[in-house]
């Protein structure tokens, strides 16, 4: 730390001190007039500090502290070399803890020719001059001539006024710690600072956070400034802001959207919420109450904290479900928040969730504004929240499955009429949105059965909804192999249908084919109860070329030549239906026996003799040790 050293004849001398062994200082706290009226610290080692004209206000400090019997000043013109970007940022991260340990701090109102005008001064409205105050415990202004105004306690009432800090912060009686972090916000938020960035910088002391400065960052600087405070404090009025300023974050993007949040208090709630609230790179994870209101997927996130003498209505911040899984919200609505009398709800209808709010940095009028009418909370027409829910699934009515998903009390495994439940109908329309919201509960039932006992996973495979198929593999969780009463799997039937894409997705599952092969999740051999028929046979069967090439190749690794109970193989079948890529793929394995008797004690080129498929006939004729049938077999 560099000091101003005041000499026997008054002169001044340039010092250093480090660690603990710094005596006692003065220090000054000022408007700034300029950079090039100020003395800098290159002006100072240059020798010609008295040529500006700021180096009055410095000779007039170092008189002063020598009159409080003090022999030390310290002045951030000259003390801090701002060439050295390490230096400075050092000192900016040091400056709340170096004018808490002055003996005296001046504060020099140069635009302040008489007590009567005193608050009306620019100090009250520079951001640097926030610390300033509030830091040292004996402060005494100064007018233009350096004549005594008073102390900060002297002026409590008139400095409170037109600072909005309390008086009990100023005159030591209260710690500013004892307040929240919104009403320590508002405290800045009329205050302005010539460099965008340092409206952050001038904060750090206030919330004891120390961070590197990277000018030219603009107001992501404020923005760092609130995700290293959520790394420390859990009080919730970081987020009761107001500002028509909607980038679709949590996060305010400058101190002035507290201007009316200096009677928000933190709620010290016996039911404080279990899990920390944490900062990722896709927004603010927070653990707290949520309503769901019943269009536009929009929300009140219910912050634990309220306004001063409404502690009985919480704080409640509208939100908007980005990905319909309740899980990433963005913030709307940004000019007001609400105040929620929870007594005014059921218990259920704001459940306890974790949810992620983006933090905010996208580019401006980017977000869209929902209609305040959107915002009203609906109540029961009547109908149970399942059975409502049931209804939207079936019908696709996407806004309103999610807000009776927002609700603690729906039962998502209830089943209709029909004895299937909302999985049910998201996986057989293809509703990616609604199987979405869905997976996205814990409770969620991924392999219920209707009254075939066939699953969401085979009706999605069945109608060829690849999307999905995926979506109910990626959780992990599913039998892939569960039958119905009809003994069909997933596989089979895609097989069946042709559906090539989910094929795959069964075959890889995850896309991970050699770990979902290795561990048998699919079985590609397997046989259906009444017809006994594997996934391959049901591809040969009915000619799909690609689900035969990809069942025998060595991602799926199926037993090329398995029968079913009638002795009949997939090359049997393609043979009878004569698709001639299929038994193009099936003879290139070699390991079909072409001479294979059924039960019916008919081989494959009988079969496609029977049908007159001459030109299979033919391909396997061709081929060698292929028992040739009797002339009354052929086709005429």
């Amino acid at each position: 730390m560099r000091l101003l050293e005041i000499g026997a004849n008054g002169c001044l001398t340039m010092v250093n001190h480090t660690g603990r062994h710094v005596p006692p200082y003065a220090i000054l706290s000022h408007t700034w007039m300029g950079d090039e009226n100020e003395v800098s610290h290159e002006d100072w080692v240059s020798g010609i500090p008295t040529r500006k004209t700021g180096y009055s206000k410095i000779r007039s400090c170092a008189d002063q502290a020598m009159r409080d019997g003090l022999r030390y000043i310290w002045v951030d013109t000259c003390c801090i070399q701002k060439s050295s970007s390490a230096e400075l940022s050092e000192a900016i991260n040091s400056m709340y803890a170096w004018y808490q340990d002055a003996a005296r701090c001046y504060a020099f109102l140069s635009d302040v020719p008489s007590k009567n005008v005193f608050a009306s001064s620019l100090w009250f409205t520079r951001g640097w001059t926030l610390q300033e105050l509030i830091a040292p415990a004996t402060l005494v202004f100064f007018d233009e001539t350096w004549t005594p105004l008073g102390s900060k306690i002297d002026l409590q009432r008139v400095v409170s006024e037109c600072t909005g800090i309390p008086a009990g912060v100023l005159s030591g009686a209260k710690h500013f710690e004892t307040f929240s972090i919104a009403q320590r916000m508002s405290w800045a938020a009329k205050r302005v600072t010539t460099r965008i960035e340092d409206m952050a910088y001038c904060m750090l002391g206030l919330f004891d956070i120390n961070m590197p400065l990277i000018y030219g960052e603009g107001e992501n600087a404020f923005m760092r400034l609130q995700e290293e405070i959520l790394k420390i404090s859990e009080d919730h009025s970081l987020f009761a802001w107001r500002s028509d300023d909607n980038r679709g974050g949590c996060l305010a993007t400058s101190p002035a959207a507290f201007s009316g949040s200096n009677n928000v208090v933190h709620m010290n709630s016996s039911s404080a919420y279990s899990e920390p609230t944490m900062v990722s790179s896709s927004g603010i994870h927070l653990e707290l109450p949520f309503i769901g209101t019943c269009r536009d997927r929009l929300g009140f996130a219910i912050l634990n904290c309220a306004e001063k003498g409404k502690q009985t209505k919480l704080v409640a911040i509208c939100v908007r479900d980005l990905t319909l899984t309740m899980n990433r919200f963005e913030r709307v609505c940004t000019g007001d928040f609400e105040l929620l009398d929870l007594r005014r709800f059921r218990s259920s209808q704001y459940p306890i969730r974790r949810i992620c709010i983006q933090k905010g940095r996208l580019r401006r009028g980017s977000i869209a504004k929902p209609s305040p009418a959107l915002l009203s909370i609906p109540f029961s027409d009547g109908r149970s929240i399942s059975e409502s829910l049931l209804e939207a699934a079936a019908k696709g009515r996407d806004d309103e499955a999610w807000f009776f998903l927002s609700k603690r009390e729906t039962d998502v495994n209830a089943v209709d009429s029909q004895k299937v439940t909302a999985l049910y109908h998201a996986a057989v329309k293809g509703n990616e949105r609604i199987l979405g919201m869905l997976l996205g509960r814990r409770d969620i039932e991924l392999n219920p059965g209707d009254p075939l006992g066939l699953t969401p996973l085979f009706w999605a495979a069945k109608r060829g909804h690849a999307a999905i198929v995926k979506m109910l593999l990626d959780t992990g969780k599913l039998d892939v192999n569960s039958r119905g009463s009809n003994g069909w799997t997933p596989l089979s039937i895609a097989a069946k249908e042709g559906h090539e894409e989910v094929v795959k997705l069964l075959l890889l599952e995850a896309e991970k084919i050699e770990l979902l092969l290795n561990t048998g999740k699919v079985n590609v051999d397997s046989k259906s109860k009444k017809m006994t028929w594997t996934p391959l046979i049901r591809a040969a069967r009915y000619g799909h070329d690609k689900m035969v090439a990809l069942l025998i190749s060595d991602v799926g690794k199926a037993y090329v030549d398995l029968a079913d109970d009638n002795g009949r193989t997939p090359f049997s079948w393609a043979m009878e239906h004569g698709h001639e890529s299929v038994v193009r793929l099936l003879l290139a394995t070699r390991f079909v026996n072409v001479n294979k008797e059924d039960k019916n004690g008919l081989t494959p080129l009988m079969w496609a003799a029977k049908n007159k498929h001459i030109e299979v006939m033919q391909l396997v004729l061709s081929t060698e040790n292929v028992d040739r049938i009797p002339k009354s077999v052929y086709p005429s």
